[in-house]
């Protein structure tokens, strides 16, 4: 045998020696448990990622522009980052919604023809130059209802189309807080109710009719619309734009929760019923629905004299978690977690979601549902105008209140001291507390509080925590847009980064134009600017 052979020979065992080492590996139990559990979470982040990015599509504004300056048909536009972009050839922009804005020019041999277009912030076309007559944005720019020989249809702001142009007439309702479109088109007398998807829910050729809703009980469940028509109700789901309810014209829905015939009825998201409550010997009922999450069902029943009361808590799954023959005061803290209040005889009980409960004895809930707090004012049996503070584990936070009000995520509570002068404090997460004086004003937002001095002329921030942004800004606050608060000192105008207590940019009164917040631009007489103080764009001198 040659040596070129028995080297190819012993090359050739080594790959085989190596197979039958992978192959026994991969046989091992603990192994292919490994490779299972790693095909799992591959899976499970690439589906986050997909519904996250599909719901970001949906909801989100993609790259609003603004636009600054036009000169010499140069169309001058800043994004939501500061970055400017310029566009030239058009007659005529409109602002950039979800990165897409409709354009005009002129065409024809004498330029007296004018056609439209979309075109993404890129510059590329979404839709071509001729292809509808005229485009119009509705809906925030999510649509654009288009007109092509004096008919009208719809697109989104991808280009695709969602109904024909082939109506003589397109009006839009915008229901449940604009986020679900119910499209009334009309051609030859008749009425076409469609929803996003360019489904029909129902045709009429009543004109007296109307469109309405009823709330969505969470973002998980869709709308119920009813469309009347000479009084007469008709119930759609508007996802799958199937009828239901019919028959049931007279029926009270709201929150898929169905009040009829001494019952009240829970439905999911498809309108198929969910739990049915027989009310019919209340002396009266009622189902309330509170911060989108929770029900509670209220019946009153009247024996022998005696007014008994029955509280039952149902989940956004319409489950039964807690009954009570007493009053269920539902309370919600900053961080969207819900608190169930009861008060018993001997003192009030807090329980959370997960039906963990404490007990502060001696004390009862005022009722005033104060709400997106971090702590609960409670009176002392029997004492109305006295209150303690307490946080949602029981824990006493502040004693001998006087007087209190909600500001934001904070409580402003107020003490008499021994010479019988008021003292103001703010307590926060944590029972933080910011000592007030009697001349501070404060003001929420989401994220944070400003306290405003009109003696001393400063402005504070103050975060959930307590920890202070800005502290005591010369001035008088003018606006608060976003992370950016601007204080006027005299003739000055300071902005500051609340994130980190420091000043970006001032400018002189004198100076000032004009101030967009959508994109936070400062125009002066020299230039448009950023809150950040960076140049966005010169103006010519």
């Amino acid at each position: 045998m040659s040596t070129e052979n028995n080297t190819t020979s012993k090359r050739n065992v080594a790959k085989n020696a190596a197979k039958v080492d992978v192959s026994a590996i991969l046989k091992r139990p603990i192994v292919k448990i490994a490779l299972l559990v790693i095909v799992i979470l591959v899976a499970v982040f690439a589906i986050k990622g997909l519904f996250k990015g599909e719901d970001n599509k949906d909801t989100n504004l993609i790259g609003y522009q603004k636009l600054v300056n036009v000169t010499d048909n140069k169309y001058t536009f800043v994004d939501l980052d500061g970055k400017v972009r310029t566009y030239e050839g058009y007659t005529s922009m409109d602002d950039f919604y979800y990165d897409v804005t409709c354009v005009s020019k002129l065409t024809g041999e004498n330029n007296n023809i004018t056609q439209m277009a979309l075109i993404n912030k890129n510059k590329g076309t979404v839709v071509k130059f001729g292809v509808y007559d005229s485009f119009i944005q509705v809906v925030g720019g999510k649509y654009y209802k288009v007109e092509t020989d004096g008919k009208y249809g719809v697109i989104n702001h991808e280009g695709k189309v969602v109904i024909e142009p082939t109506y003589d007439y397109i009006s839009i309702t915008t229901v449940q807080e604009a986020t679900e479109i119910v499209f009334e088109c009309q051609k030859d007398n008749k009425y076409y109710f469609l929803n996003e998807k360019g489904n029909l829910l129902m045709e009429t050729d009543n004109a007296l009719h109307s469109i309405s809703y009823s709330n969505k009980f969470n973002k998980d469940y869709d709308t119920v619309i009813y469309i009347s028509v000479d009084g007469v109700k008709r119930y759609f789901n508007l996802e799958t734009a199937q009828e239901v309810f019919a028959g049931m014209e007279s029926v009270s829905f709201s929150y898929n929760i169905l009040k009829t015939d001494g019952k009240i009825s829970f439905y999911d998201k498809e309108a198929k019923l969910k739990t049915e409550i027989d009310t019919s010997t209340d002396y009266s009922s009622d189902a309330r629905v509170y911060f989108k999450k929770y029900v509670v069902l209220e019946q009153k029943n009247v024996t022998s004299g005696t007014r008994e009361y029955k509280y039952t808590v149902y989940n956004s799954d319409f489950k039964q978690i807690l009954e009570s023959t007493t009053k269920v005061n539902p309370v919600q803290d900053v961080d969207g977690n819900v608190y169930f209040i009861i008060n018993d005889n001997d003192g009030v009980r807090i329980i959370n979601e997960n039906k963990k409960e404490v007990k502060v004895e001696g004390y009862e809930f005022n009722g005033n549902n104060i709400n997106n707090l971090q702590n609960l004012v409670l009176n002392p049996i029997g004492e109305s105008s006295k209150y303690e503070v307490y946080n949602f584990k029981g824990k006493q936070v502040m004693t001998g209140v006087n007087e209190y009000t909600q500001k934001g995520f904070g409580l402003l509570v107020g003490r008499y001291d021994e010479s019988g002068t008021l003292t103001r404090t703010l307590i926060l997460e944590k029972g933080k507390e910011v000592a007030l004086t009697t001349d501070d004003n404060v003001l929420a937002n989401e994220y944070y509080l400003t306290i405003e001095n009109g003696v001393e002329s400063t402005v504070s921030i103050v975060d959930k925590e307590g920890n202070i942004k800005v502290e005591k800004a010369p001035g008088t606050k003018i606006f608060y847009v976003e992370n950016y608060i601007g204080v006027q000192d005299g003739e000055t105008v300071r902005i500051y980064n609340v994130e980190n207590g420091k000043e970006t940019f001032s400018y002189s009164v004198k100076e000032y134009v004009n101030r967009d917040e959508t994109v936070n631009v400062i125009e002066l007489t020299s230039g448009y600017y950023g809150f950040n103080g960076k140049t966005i764009l010169e103006k010519a001198q």
